[in-house]
């Protein structure tokens, strides 16, 4: 085998459980201790620590029953918009590997390794590519494999920090022994499988395809084709990403008066705007965020008609956002992107608009010769008598009366 990537070869850099991941590194002193992020109802228990879940904690299951498991159990509300920066993070990481990336989930980043041997030409090396593009505190894992979801059973079996690479022809052999509940199948599907006595995917990739088939549809066929180191599912490139520009700020304390989140927003657009991707450049869009002190978001985007760079034009749009928002109470995090940036401006004219701002603009026209000349020098064409062969008689000129 060659020491770069193989022809068709693919990646995962893959963050478990990212959302827990993501308070483990801003809270390092809950790590070892049963922790629990809840829905957005508050409700039910969506993630656990592997601390948590050996005292029988799982997803799905109400707070309540949680915590009667695990009396010492620490539930947090979940941060949607952290972790959706973070998964930006992941993405625009392994974009700087390779070009050829698909997001799965947040958290779950694949990536097409084609091409990529003369760049990477030592063994390890477009692994620890992947590892050194993501944040090193929310510990990463990648798996390189020949098939998609052997690259991420690959990266789901590695240590924190570290990869696993399945060498041609070993695929099947590296899956049997991992648990049935990995195989890209949905929840009820999982649930029968345990039903049936099974619990690994080798005994899944043992039954006879077309049983499969029959029994779980294509759905089924797909992931026995995963099981056998088959996958036939490729990566999926997302599209061109939109040129755009982005500015975050925290605040500590929060920001409770609309005027000091008004300055604010006018202090991340001055700077995106000095930022050297937008010098010279105009905006087609705009798009505000802001975090409440209890994780609730609120956004807002708006798509400009024409193309601006202009300042106060732009920090209007901004303005009146902000001033008819019912915002998540006080804001303790402030994010203003300034997209689709393009180097030359464009007009949309209205169907009508445009047409009765022309017919206003000419009889205002008209008014000021009339009171400069004493009559209207400027005459339109009426039709008289269509029916006459003569084309004087057909058309005249009459004075243009606004």
């Amino acid at each position: 085998m060659q020491a770069g990537p193989p022809e068709r070869w693919y990646a995962c850099l893959a963050v478990p459980s990212l959302a827990l991941a993501q308070v483990l590194a801003e809270q390092p002193e809950l790590r070892g201790s049963p922790l629990a992020i809840s829905d957005e109802a508050g409700v039910r228990v969506a993630d656990a620590t592997s601390e948590a879940t050996h005292r029988g904690v799982r997803a799905g299951m109400t707070l309540r029953e949680a915590v009667a498991l695990c009396p010492r159990l620490a539930v947090l509300e979940p941060r949607p918009a952290r972790v959706r920066r973070i998964a930006d993070q992941l993405v625009e990481g392994a974009a700087s590997v390779s070009p050829l990336i698909e997001e799965a989930e947040p958290g779950v980043v694949f990536a097409d390794l084609r091409g990529l041997a003369s760049l990477y030409p030592e063994r390890g090396a477009i692994e620890a590519a992947l590892l050194a593009s993501a944040p090193g505190v929310l510990e990463p894992r990648v798996g390189v494999a020949g098939e998609r979801f052997t690259s991420w059973a690959a990266a789901r079996s590695a240590e924190p920090g570290t990869w696993v690479r399945v060498e041609p022809g070993q695929s099947a052999a590296f899956l049997a022994r991992r648990p049935a509940d990995w195989l890209p199948l949905d929840a009820e599907t999982l649930r029968r499988l345990r039903l049936l006595g099974i619990h690994t995917v080798g005994e899944f990739a043992a039954l006879p395809g077309p049983a499969v088939q029959a029994q779980f549809g294509p759905p089924g066929r797909r992931a026995w084709l995963a099981a056998r180191g088959r996958d036939p599912e490729p990566v999926r490139p997302r599209p061109p990403a939109v040129e755009r520009v982005v500015e975050h700020v925290q605040s500590l304390p929060p920001l409770i008066s609309r005027e000091a989140i008004l300055l604010g927003a006018r202090q991340l657009l001055r700077r995106a705007l000095r930022q050297p991707r937008a010098v010279g450049r105009f905006v087609r869009l705009v798009r505000l965020s802001a975090v409440g002190e209890e994780g609730q978001v609120w956004e807002r985007l708006h798509t400009l008609r024409e193309p601006a760079n202009d300042e106060y034009q732009l920090w209007i749009i901004v303005q009146t956002q902000f001033e008819y928002a019912e915002l998540p109470g006080p804001i303790a995090e402030l994010e203003l992107e300034l997209g689709g940036l393009t180097a030359e401006t464009g007009r949309q004219p209205g169907l009508f608009v445009d047409h009765m701002r022309r017919r206003e603009q000419l009889e205002e026209m008209v008014r000021h010769l009339r009171v400069r000349f004493g009559h209207s020098p400027v005459a339109q064409v009426v039709e008289v008598e269509p029916w006459s062969r003569l084309p004087e008689r057909r058309y005249a000129l009459m004075d243009y009366e606004p």
